[in-house]
């Protein structure tokens, strides 16, 4: 065919999968004679505009996967570089906090020096997936990388300051690590300490500062945007966890805070002596506040150091109350052997502010005593017992040396039972100061805490805090910043109705009459809950008491040690404003209702005798909206040890272990 011929075809007859020839003119003539002016020319076939359009997305197809290859290959390699190194900085995480368990403070610097540096690492490594910034649905994943990389940037922050925070405390907190007070008595110490912890205040804002920073980057993150699991790992639920963490943390630091500014003053740590009434509650012979006021002292603190006053009888302070008060109504028709109201048995709120309101409005008007001291400090017999198991055996001149060990005749700590014996057996001949042993066995206490190696010290902290939780510890104060204080803390036994609309629990008994019979009696609580109705919910609580141990001989002419007998107790059960009585079982009298500090509750009384049990059950309702999740503030009685509760909520059951307050939740 010729060539010029190549250029006259239609094109209609040229399909659009079908190779067309290309017209071309040549350099050199094609022909002889012909002139040298034609070339080559190659000509792009004329396509439709849909085949025009179909190209050029393929194009861009094929040009986004090869540039999503890229970035997927450059995200794999980053990815993996950060896994890497995240598992690095998890074992160091983990290898600082069982540094800090062991007490081993410099080891815990380096550790979270290291740990900074790997921080810094893993940023640089994320810088590099910046990209992802400007791609809209692979934005917010980013910055929420972001936010938890700038988180854990803020709180290793706060962990190496509060670590440069305690390190100048290092040797009376029982850390390991050159601390400031190594030298002198513990006393001496302690009295650096209280004199030295206001310069602590500006690194606890900067800590503060540091914690709300976490808690502001955390709360960015959006949980509902990640799976529950990825792989079986939790991914949401641990999210969650992060968040109500650094929540708490930052709330823990804003009431701590107030304590250890009001510390220095409540211990006369400023220079000025404190004076404070100290009451020993028998919490096996079980009251509202935590025990029947057996004994008290007044103590001097000054600088940190406890001097013991003097102590005595509750009875001997009673002998010296002359006001013949009636006895309130609500105590009176259950401890009939009483016509007045005395000082010891003023503890009838559960409310320990309350009931101390009461008594120290009282005391103040009796004559020999203080007119005005700084506070009252409750404790009970697990209280000493906790104490003791630390420090060891303590020998009180006059009355013995007191153990921990258990005794055979009451299957109970020695201290108790020697306790007991000094206390309220009866003897043939006048005992004079019979319960004075309070002060003299405090003052070896204190001797012998204060004498205690350093080892000891973080028990001794750990177990005070738990006996303030467990409410085994109770203050009352007249400063109210003081007072203040001690409520941030959960520290002075305040009960207050919930304000989020959860329901609340507390069972509070009283022993009117057997002895200490506490000391042998258990009881566990079983609560049935039903979906709410109409804005209310119904519930069945039965409470089983257990008396594990046979009567012994109280009569009084046979001069024997009376610690368990029939107890007569006085049970209320509070529940919130609004709650009505459906039903009740198991008192001997109809149970009875009232009003009291925004709480509904449920007045009885039961007998249990010794090696027998018995049940108590109500059935109530409750005001209650949310459909959806069931929320329980379950309050503790001082006093008591723990308690087993049964939780069934419309068929689902859990069990708890009752050891301080405790907030529940689940769904219906």
């Amino acid at each position: 065919m010729p060539i010029d011929s190549l250029s006259t075809q239609s094109p209609q007859t040229v399909g659009f999968n079908q190779p067309q020839p290309l017209p071309v003119t040549v350099d050199q003539p094609l022909a002889p004679g012909m002139p040298n002016t034609a070339r080559f020319q190659f000509h792009l076939p004329n396509f439709s505009k849909a085949q025009k359009m179909y190209l050029g997305i393929a194009s861009s197809f094929v040009l986004i996967l090869v540039v999503l290859g890229v970035l997927a290959f450059k995200t794999y390699l980053v990815a993996q570089q950060i896994k890497t190194e995240g598992q690095v900085a998890q074992a160091l995480a983990q290898q600082g906090y069982d540094q800090f368990k062991t007490q081993n403070l410099p080891a815990v610097k380096e550790t979270l020096n290291q740990l900074d540096a790997e921080l810094a690492t893993i940023k640089q490594l994320y810088s590099q997936l910046g990209f992802y910034s400007s791609i809209p649905f692979a934005s917010q994943y980013y910055q929420d990388g972001w936010h938890g990389l700038s988180a854990g940037e803020s709180g290793l922050k706060a962990a190496q300051q509060s670590v440069d925070a305690i390190t100048p405390y290092a040797d009376v907190l029982g850390f390991s690590g050159e601390g400031t007070f190594q030298g002198g008595t513990t006393e001496d110490r302690l009295n650096i300490i209280l004199q030295t912890l206001q310069k602590i205040t500006p690194e606890l804002d900067q800590i503060a500062q540091d914690l709300s920073s976490v808690q502001t980057e955390l709360a960015a993150i959006n949980p509902n945007r990640y799976p529950e699991q990825l792989k079986g790992i939790e991914i949401r639920s641990r999210i969650l966890q992060a968040q109500e963490f650094s929540t708490g943390a930052v709330t823990a630091l804003t009431e701590f805070r107030p304590v250890i500014e009001q510390l220095p003053s409540i211990a006369g740590g400023t220079g000025e002596r404190r004076q404070y009434l100290v009451l020993f509650q028998n919490n096996n012979e079980l009251r509202p506040t935590g025990g029947f006021l057996t004994a008290y002292a007044i103590i001097n603190i000054e600088n940190g150091k406890v001097a013991p006053e003097k102590s005595d009888d509750i009875y001997e302070l009673d002998k010296k109350f002359n006001k013949k008060l009636p006895i309130p109504e609500a105590l009176g028709k259950y401890l009939t052997t009483e016509k007045y109201w005395h000082l010891r048995d003023m503890n009838i709120s559960p409310d320990f502010k309350e009931s101390m309101d009461q008594f120290y409005s009282y005391y103040t008007q009796i004559p020999g005593e203080p007119d005005k001291i700084d506070g009252i400090i409750a404790v009970d017999t697990e209280f000493l017992t906790t104490l003791m198991s630390i420090l060891g055996p303590v020998q009180v001149p006059g009355f013995g040396t007191f153990t921990t060990e258990n005794v055979p005749q009451c299957d109970c700590p020695q201290i108790i039972y020697a306790l007991s014996e000094i206390i309220t057996k009866p003897t043939p001949y006048l005992r004079n100061d019979r319960k004075g042993i309070l002060g003299p066995l405090m003052r070896e206490m204190l001797t012998k805490a204060y004498g205690a190696p350093k080892q000891q010290w973080p028990d001794l902290f750990k177990q005070g805090w738990l006996s303030i939780q467990e409410r085994h510890i109770q203050f009352y104060f007249t400063d109210e910043k003081a007072q203040a204080a001690a409520e941030l803390i959960n520290g002075a036994g305040r009960m207050e109705a919930p304000t989020d609309g959860s329901d609340f629990f507390a069972v509070i008994n009283a022993n009117l009459g057997g002895a200490k019979s506490n000391l042998f009696t258990q009881y566990e609580i079983t609560q049935i809950v039903a979906a709410p109705e109409n804005g209310r919910l119904q519930k069945s609580v039965e409470i089983t008491y257990k008396n594990t141990r046979k009567s012994d001989n109280c009569n009084l002419e046979a001069g024997l040690l009376c610690l368990n007998s029939t107890l007569r107790d006085w049970t209320r059960i509070y529940l919130p404003a609004g709650s009505e009585l459906v039903s009740s079982q198991g008192f001997t009298t109809e149970a009875k209702t009232s009003v009291e500090n925004g709480f509904t509750v449920v007045d009885g009384f039961f007998i249990l005798e010794p090696l027998s049990s018995a049940k108590v059950s109500i059935t109530y309702t409750v005001p209650y909206t949310d459909t959806t999740n069931y929320k329980l503030d379950v309050w503790k009685q001082g006093g008591i040890e723990k308690y087993e509760l049964l939780m069934d909520v419309t068929g689902g059951q859990e069990a708890l272990t009752i050891t301080n307050d405790t907030q529940y939740e689940t769904e219906f």
